[in-house]
């Protein structure tokens, strides 16, 4: 068997730098261990695999085989397990064959695949799922297909214990499940575990053991990275939109409390370290060698995160208020007046408490930083306040909140233009105070935000749940509830429903059903009598009633019965306009007493005493439009087609 040579070392000639790097992306250590047996754990990526025409991958195996367990510490023991991310890359036709695999396989130490613990294909597609049995089949044994496990997305890694927020996941496999998941149409996983950030009902957690609140950790992160050297002098900087499904991957991120989010523009690479238990700050290795999400997604984060804000900065109840104090274009806002509107013991503003929190507290000391770099990233208060206006307003009018807009855009850009000067100091807000908002918290409970369960982004308010009360029918508080309740205390809770054995077991039992109500607002008396029960041996003998007929009284003329039901419309018999009818002896005999008015051209005698007789409906035989029909074809005989 063919032995696989280790690469050459660093400070050769023939060791390659470029090989190296496709290795760290493709190949590499998670920074925790593995949750359930604490043994190493690797990430392989097949989203980093480079294009097969242009780098051979016989010579990047052996950077890739060297990131393994060294042989010294396999042949002590040491186990290890893989998690192989075969989401399938933009470009498929890079990726190497199904030859390659298996000559790989075959390359693989024996002391190297007998301390394989487990190995999870995630993401796969099904031919990948049957190239990799198939190996497993033919070149390596049943204990070894034993120790791989598939799973469709990287979710069902929590299936078999490995906690996927201790998972250093490359931003192309987050952007591959959000694409999957908008095909399918399944929802994220922070919907099944609550949230964290985005839409909870308050923005800002509280200090550990403090009244004081704090930043949550989306804007910290998201806002360190934006004001480094080489990110906040990125030309359109809060105006160039980013992809969107890169935006809702790192929003499903953060609502899962994923612990390495990497982000990296150009030279400059963050990523904030998470705390092991046993292990203390846990950093990721090889930050340069990692993907991250650029500054224009961290951007983007922080709209989405003012755009999901349960209660906007400026909500629809403010908007008649905003029109009538601010609508001019000929208001001229002072210092003064942008000062009274952000305090806290304003005597009246059109922000609410946590409104002019955010706003003191984060996004004018922002976007303040951002116009001081405006010579590069060209972007002024003006703009910046044009980018925000959007997310900071939601209503259900479209039109009216185009209105509101032009006029939160004038306001925004003020307070901008004048925070540096005039509102920081006003709020004892210097230049250190919000540089020491954005470090990490030396409190291990403030790294992440807690989890709101049960919040399905619906505003509830308070005063909707003050009447839902579940009290025991046997409690003397249900008697005294019920007391204040017919009182007419409005806060009185609502009576609990019958219990099942209050009903009764048999008809006997049955409660008398209480009186039909009364609709008719015509009085008894002024009502005519009902027509008598109809017979049904012919129409002739319905007596024909009149609506003008004099009104009778009513034998019955109780109090409790003063109002009764409109009586039914006088019955009138039918008319008969058309019938075809074969011969008169047959008329007769069937609609005797009946007028009939023939429109088939065959001579029907109609009988004299129906004519005469005053109480039917008479009818001009000639003013009826005759409609010309077929005759009737004889029995035996076909009729024509």
């Amino acid at each position: 068997m063919r032995t696989l040579l280790p690469p050459p070392p660093p400070s050769s000639s023939d060791y390659s730098p470029h090989l190296a790097s496709l290795a760290a992306r493709i190949l590499y250590p998670n920074p925790l261990p593995s949750a359930t047996s604490n043994l190493p754990l690797y990430i392989l990526s097949a989203t980093a695999f480079p294009s097969a025409r242009s780098t051979s991958y016989d010579d990047l195996l052996p950077y890739i085989l060297a990131r393994l367990p060294s042989s010294d510490d396999l042949l002590a023991g040491l186990e290890y397990e893989v998690i192989f991310l075969a989401h399938p890359a933009e470009d498929k036709k890079k990726l190497p064959g199904w030859q390659w695999l298996v000559h790989t396989y075959g390359l693989l130490s024996r002391v190297l695949r007998k301390r394989l613990r487990r190995l999870w294909v995630v993401g796969a597609e099904r031919w990948v799922r049957v190239l990799v049995e198939g190996v497993m089949t033919v070149v390596g044994t049943a204990k070894g297909r034993r120790k791989v496990g598939f799973m469709r997305e990287i979710q069902g890694l929590e299936t078999v214990g490995v906690r996927v927020q201790e998972v250093c996941v490359p931003v192309a496999v987050w952007i591959s499940e959000q694409r999957k998941k908008r095909k399918t149409g399944g929802d994220g996983g922070e919907r099944r575990m609550g949230r964290r950030a985005f839409g909870v009902r308050e923005p800002f957690p509280p200090r550990a053991g403090e009244e004081a609140v704090r930043l949550p950790r989306v804007l910290r992160e998201t806002t360190s990275f934006l004001l480094m050297d080489e990110c906040v002098k990125t030309e359109g900087l809060f105006r160039v939109n980013a992809k969107a499904v890169m935006v809702e991957a790192l929003r499903e991120m953060y609502e899962r409390g994923q612990q390495f989010v990497i982000w990296k523009e150009r030279e400059s690479a963050l990523c904030f370290p998470c705390w092991k238990e046993g292990m203390g700050n846990v950093s990721v290795v090889e930050l340069e060698e990692r993907d991250g999400f650029d500054v224009h997604a961290a951007a983007g984060l922080v709209k989405m995160w003012y755009g999901h804000l349960r209660e906007p900065i400026f909500p629809q109840t403010c908007y008649q208020a905003l029109g009538k104090f601010y609508g001019g274009v000929e208001v001229h806002l002072e210092p003064e007046q942008m000062v009274g509107m952000l305090k806290d013991d304003a005597e009246w503003t059109v922000l609410t408490p946590t409104a002019r929190k955010i706003l003191r507290m984060h996004l004018l000391p922002l976007l303040s930083r951002i116009t001081d770099f405006g010579a590069w990233n060209r972007m002024t208060a003006s703009s910046l306040a044009v980018c925000f206006a959007p997310a900071l307003l939601k209503g259900p009018d479209i039109e009216e909140e185009l209105r509101v807009m032009a006029i939160v855009t004038r306001l925004l850009e003020a307070m901008i233009s004048n925070w540096k000067e005039h509102l920081a100091a006003a709020f004892q807000s210097a230049h250190g105070t919000f540089e020491d908002q954005l470090r990490l918290p030396e409190a291990v409970a403030e790294r992440e935000d807690p989890v709101q369960e049960g919040d399905d982004g619906i505003q509830f308010k308070e005063a909707q749940m003050s009447g839902i009360m579940l009290v025991d029918n046997d409690d003397s508080a249900s008697e005294d509830a019920e007391h204040e309740a017919g009182e007419g205390h409005l806060d009185a809770p609502p009576p609990l429903p019958i219990r099942s054995g209050a009903f009764p077991r048999s008809e006997n039992e049955l409660p008398p059903l209480p009186p039909r109500p009364r609709t008719s607002s015509v009085p008894e008396d002024a009502r005519p009598p009902l027509p008598p029960r109809l017979r049904s041996s012919t129409i002739a003998d319905i007596p024909s009633i009149s609506p003008t007929s004099s009104p009778t009284q009513s034998p019955t003329n109780s109090s409790d019965n003063q109002f009764k039901r409109k009586p039914a419309p006088a019955i009138q018999p039918l008319p008969r306009y058309s019938m075809v009818v074969r011969s008169s002896s047959q008329q007769a005999a069937t609609l005797e007493h009946i007028p009939f008015y023939n429109t088939v051209e065959q001579p029907v005698e109609e009988p004299e005493h129906l004519g005469s007789d005053p109480e039917l409906p008479q009818y001009d035989s000639l003013s009826m439009t005759t409609i010309p029909r077929k005759p009737v074809p004889k029995p035996g005989q076909k009729g024509e087609e």
